[in-house]
This record gives C-alpha cells, sequence and structure tokens, in this order.
C-alpha cells in the first residue's frame, strides 16, 4: 500500500471513531434548569413548563430540558445568575432586582410610572436591549427577559390610607430601585428575597411589603397580611432565565435554533402574561375573602407622592448616570416602546 492510500485510510479511520464517539443530536442532550421556587410557582408551572415540552417537542426528544425546582441546585434568589455564568446549572431564573448593583440598567424599568403592566413592562425592556441592556448579559446567553406586575403593600396590623400611615413603617422591597421609592414615600425599606417574608411578617420583623398579588397563593402572603394599598403606579419587577455560554456553544447547530425560536422578545411576553393571570386571579381572591381588604390610597395623598416620585427618579437617572450608564437614554426608549 502507498503511502498516499495509506494516509487516506488512516484519515478516513480517525474520522470514523470521532463520528462514532462524539455526541449525536440523536443521542440526546439534557440541559439542567434551576429555579429558586417552588413547583407549584406559576413560572415554574405556567411558563419554564411549555416551554421545556416545546423545546423537547421540536428537537423531536433529543433536547430535553430537567428541571431543579425549590432550590435544589442552590437556595435563594441572589446567586442564581451566578450558578448559569460558572455552570452550577445550563439554565437558571432568577430577578435582577436581587443583585442591583449588577444589573443598573435593566432595574431602571422598576421607576414609577414607565409601564402600567407587565406587558408594556417587557416590551420596554426588550426596547432598551440592543446596545443599551445587553451588555450586563454579556457573560451568559439571555434567553428570556420579562416583568412581574405591578405591586400592591400588603400590611397586616395597619392599613395604609395616606402618606402618615406609611411613614417609618418597615416595608420589605424586592430591590435596590425600589427600596428607594418606598423611602422617598417616607417608609423604612428592608431588602428582603421573596422566599424569606412569611416569615418575615409572621414574626414582626418587617410591617409591610411590597410585592404583587400573586404571592399570595405561591408564598401563603395571604396568611400573613390584611390590608392591601392599590393606586399607586410602582414600577415593575424584571426577571430573567439565562442558559450558561458553553452550554449554549456547545449545542449542536439544530439545537441552538431551536432555543433561539423559542427564546427572545416576543416569547419573554408569555412571562408577563402569566404574571397578569395570576394578579387577576390574586384581585379576585380578595375581593371575594372576608378576611382581607382592599385600601385605596386618598387622592390628595396620590398626587403628593406621583410629585415626590417625580423628583426621586430624575435623582436616580442622574445617579445611575454618574456610574457610566446611559441612563436617561434608557428610560427614554424604554417609554417609547409603549
Amino acid at each position: 500500500m502507498n503511502t498516499l492510500l495509506k494516509t487516506a485510510v488512516s484519515v478516513v479511520g480517525l474520522a470514523g471513531l470521532a463520528t462514532f464517539y462524539a455526541p449525536s443530536q440523536a443521542s440526546g442532550v439534557e440541559l439542567k434548569l434551576a429555579s429558586f421556587t417552588g413547583p407549584k410557582h406559576a413560572m415554574n408551572r405556567a411558563f419554564f413548563t411549555p416551554w421545556k415540552k416545546e423545546v423537547e417537542k421540536m428537537s423531536g426528544g433529543s433536547l430535553t430540558i430537567k428541571m431543579f425546582v425549590g432550590g435544589k441546585l442552590g437556595k435563594g434568589g441572589a446567586k442564581q445568575f451566578k450558578r448559569a455564568v460558572d455552570g452550577v446549572a445550563d439554565i437558571s431564573f432568577g430577578l435582577q432586582g436581587y443583585t442591583s448593583s449588577q444589573f443598573r440598567a435593566t432595574t431602571l424599568i422598576e421607576l414609577p410610572n414607565i409601564a402600567k403592566d407587565a406587558v408594556e413592562a417587557t416590551r420596554a425592556m426588550w426596547a432598551a436591549y440592543d446596545g443599551l441592556l445587553d451588555k450586563e448579559y454579556k457573560n451568559v446567553k439571555l434567553l428570556f427577559m420579562w416583568s412581574v406586575d405591578r405591586p400592591l403593600i400588603m400590611t397586616l396590623k395597619k392599613p395604609v390610607r395616606s402618606l402618615a400611615d406609611l411613614k417609618g413603617m418597615k416595608i420589605r422591597t424586592p430591590s435596590q430601585m425600589q427600596s428607594k421609592t418606598i423611602k422617598a414615600l417616607g417608609a423604612v425599606p428592608i431588602p428582603m428575597s421573596i422566599t424569606k417574608v412569611y416569615n418575615g411578617m409572621a414574626r414582626g420583623l418587617v410591617d409591610g411589603v411590597l410585592t404583587s398579588t400573586t404571592t399570595l397563593q405561591g408564598f401563603k402572603l395571604a396568611e400573613v397580611t390584611k390590608y392591601f394599598t392599590a393606586g399607586l403606579p410602582w414600577g415593575t419587577s424584571p426577571m430573567f432565565l439565562v442558559m450558561n455560554k458553553k452550554s449554549y456553544e456547545g449545542l449542536s447547530p439544530a439545537h441552538k435554533a431551536i432555543i433561539d425560536k423559542t427564546t427572545g422578545a416576543k416569547p419573554s411576553e408569555r412571562g408577563a402574561r402569566v404574571y397578569e393571570k395570576e394578579n387577576a386571579d390574586g384581585w379576585n381572591f380578595i375581593r371575594k375573602s372576608k378576611k382581607h381588604e382592599f385600601v385605596e390610597m386618598n387622592k390628595a395623598d396620590l398626587q403628593k407622592s406621583l410629585n415626590i416620585w417625580k423628583t426621586t427618579s430624575r435623582e436616580i437617572i442622574a445617579e445611575t448616570a454618574a456610574r457610566g450608564v446611559p441612563a436617561q437614554k434608557i428610560v427614554d426608549k424604554m417609554l417609547a416602546a409603549n
């Protein structure tokens, strides 16, 4: 056998071995999805599970997603982004507000009066994504970014009917941005993960909580709250589902195409719509409940709140801009989205 023929045989042989040992689409790829919330939480039940099924159906079962809920890959919401970056999970769910300093651009959506509901807020964030928010996600593959519905002030012992009632009250807030807006109204902000709020309310560590009605059932806050102050146009809290970069880059072109097709701006609105439905269910629950009461802040104090927030928003935008974030440009993009 001449040298040229020997070389050809060797190349063919090596290629065959490489094909034999390389992971094929048919052999299947499983991605780990980490969620710090329980299996009955709206996102796990009504958003991530349908997406998982869609991916698996489109791939013919060759790309699957295994969900680790209830913090099985790590408790709490604050470290979920890092778990995706580090590869502890292939995909992770979390809130940007839990590490606000890392997401100064994205959390501008939490300013009051930018969007009236979760869907509008989701569209606003994606409108500002390219060239503005995208820098905050450079270490991951962003799959979904969406918002929850507008929050309420929930209290147990004392209703909040006016700004005077709110003054000095310890109110749980989900993020640094919301802490600034609640502080501007005279309350004392207490940063706290939603998973700790039930005990915080039950033990009197906080007087109230700023959150949406979707937590009444999912986190059992209906058991430790009585009064619900509506009417204030709070900003909404953003959320993410991100993927480890190596996990994404390691997928076959066909699997990447499925991930790309099923995620992004428009599909993210599904998460927002789940929250809007859960929010409506929460409102209906309160209306029918004999143990709970809606409270409307008086109109004079509502207007006063809006005036205070105008000043607060300008201060936050200026402070954020001083840290190198084009805050005003981002806010303008968000406002123009709807």
